[in-house]
């Protein structure tokens, strides 16, 4: 072989060797998140399709601390990308901006540590955490957040601080019924803020985790799930 046909050869498995070091193996479904970019834009567009609209949009100002896209949740680690739009269906977030109206005339408002969840991530959270009893297998049926109609929050007062409530999210599973037990005043004063104005609003709280409020409209007709692939999320690819 000649000189030149080795430079040729070379290069050309230069450029193969630098493709394949650029190139990413696709995610599957249950993985977690890789924290790639998200297009803010054509997911929230997705989303909309899928009735599905933008809680920081329906209710401008609202405090959103999704704990999923953070370390600060039962697996140790984020199951969201960083830049995790905050869904519900639009009727959902009417009800839900309703509360926060309530609240507000109080004094109060709403943080939100969930709203839609994607199927894939709630394979994740029952492979971690299925001993909690927290999170609704798969194979048994999906949680409602999948569908967008049910929604994990907490009270905060004016100035956006939490207020002292029975137990942390998704912490002390043992103590976090909606049916406060414990003798601190503050805490059941808070509570009762929080459930009523959500029942107003047309909310019906989970029996065993007082942070969780389903949509009482589709208690009887649950929403198709959305797959986070389905909206354009980071690694929710089809595998």
């Amino acid at each position: 072989m000649t000189s030149d046909s080795w430079r040729s050869l070379r290069l050309i498995l230069f450029g193969f060797a630098t493709l394949c070091s650029c190139a990413s193996p696709q995610q599957g479904r249950g993985t977690l998140y890789a924290d790639s970019t998200l297009d803010a834009g054509h997911s929230h567009e997705l989303a909309r399709k899928h009735d599905l609209v933008d809680l920081r949009k329906v209710i401008p100002g609202i405090a959103i601390d999704l704990r999923y896209a953070t370390a600060d949740n039962v697996t140790g680690q984020p199951i969201y990308p960083s830049h995790m739009p905050c869904l519900l269906r639009s009727e959902t977030a009417k009800k839900l901006k309703q509360a926060q109206a309530i609240l507000h005339a109080q004094g109060y408002g709403l943080r939100i540590w969930d709203a839609y969840r994607p199927p894939e991530a709630q394979e994740t959270l029952h492979k971690h955490a299925s001993s909690t009893g927290m999170f609704l297998s798969p194979n048994t049926g999906w949680s409602r957040h999948c569908g967008g109609i049910a929604v994990d929050l907490t009270l905060v007062d004016s100035q956006g601080r939490e207020q002292h409530m029975p137990t942390g999210f998704d912490r002390d599973f043992a103590h976090a019924s909606r049916n406060y037990r414990g003798a601190d005043p503050l805490v059941k004063q808070n509570l009762q803020v929080l459930q009523a104005a959500m029942k107003q609003a047309g909310f019906i709280q989970l029996e065993s985790e007082w942070w969780h409020f389903d949509d009482a409209e589709y208690l009887n007709h649950p929403q198709p799930i959305v797959y986070g692939w389905e909206i354009a999320l980071p690694a929710m690819l089809p595998p």
